[in-house]
């Protein structure tokens, strides 16, 4: 095979990887977002890993809207989670990644959502 052969995709292996990252995100952050409103209208208090798991993704969220300094979530911690969760999806449905940095973070949203769902954020 040539290395330069115009009918060889060589990204196929990685476009195949996002998509189905970017598949099973959307599905799971669904369900995360939901969870997090659920766990909020119950005035559910975070674990130390739900307060962990907030920090970063306020950390994403800013990276996402290109805010650096200080960002104000007003309410408590759990409807603040809710509410971060909630744009994180709502950004990534209108301005999907298509490079090595969004499989990244899909991978990471991926783990955060999946523990989140668990329970494991609230106490």
């Amino acid at each position: 095979m040539k290395r330069n052969d115009p009918g060889v995709n060589p990204m196929m292996f990685f476009d195949d990887a996002l998509e189905n990252e970017r598949t099973h995100l959307f599905t799971e952050l669904a369900a995360a977002v939901s969870e997090s409103r659920t766990a909020a209208d119950q005035a559910a208090k975070l674990s130390e890993d739900g307060k962990a798991g907030l920090a970063r993704l306020t950390e994403i969220w800013c990276a996402m809207n290109h805010v650096w300094g200080s960002v104000v979530f007003e309410g408590s911690p759990a409807r603040m989670l809710a509410s971060v969760v909630a744009q994180i999806y709502a950004h990534l449905l209108q301005h999907p990644s298509r490079d090595p940095v969004g499989l990244a973070l899909y991978v990471e949203l991926r783990y955060m959502a999946v523990s989140l769902m668990l329970g494991e954020w609230y106490e």
